[in-house]
């Protein structure tokens, strides 16, 4: 008796013929790699239950499924980030450098004193921004009763 072995992968077929020893090794060492990269997995209604497929139009099938997947996805903005020094938490730091954390500081102080120099940001920025820092160790907050953080610098 001859071994034979067929693999069709987009159909998901494995055909082994052979001695008992040949086939049951070979299963053993093909069942692993056919189950861990999902082999066969392509949807019925895309597998042609001609046995001779043709290849050209297998090619154009994953390329239609490849390009609805990819109209389906959803397309993600790009952030633009602000020129060095002009964003929120880099005004809040040049703010710091000049001992404004001195004391303690809440959000709405935070934002009028931006507002002195010219910088126009939001509460919700300032917060964003606070809580950031704070994450990194560049500034430290406390909390008093229950009103909002109030973000103040006493290291060197």
């Amino acid at each position: 008796m001859t071994n034979r072995v067929h693999i069709d992968a987009p159909a998901g077929v494995v055909e082994i013929e052979g001695e008992k020893d040949f086939v049951e090794g070979l299963l053993g060492k093909l069942f692993p790699l056919i189950e861990e990269v999902g082999f066969g997995s392509r949807p019925r209604s895309t597998v042609s239950t001609d046995p001779i497929a043709d290849p050209v139009s297998d090619v154009a099938d994953e390329v239609s499924a490849d390009a609805t997947e990819t109209s389906k996805k959803r397309v993600r903005k790009s952030v633009k980030q602000p020129p060095a020094g002009q964003s929120c938490p880099a005004r809040i730091q040049i703010l710091k450098e000049e001992g404004f954390f001195k004391e303690h500081r809440s959000p709405a102080d935070i934002v009028e004193a931006l507002k002195t120099k010219g910088w126009t940001h939001n509460l919700n920025q300032v917060g964003a921004a606070t809580s950031q820092m704070f994450s990194k160790g560049i500034i430290q907050r406390t909390k008093v009763g229950k009103g909002p953080w109030q973000y103040f610098w006493d290291r060197g």
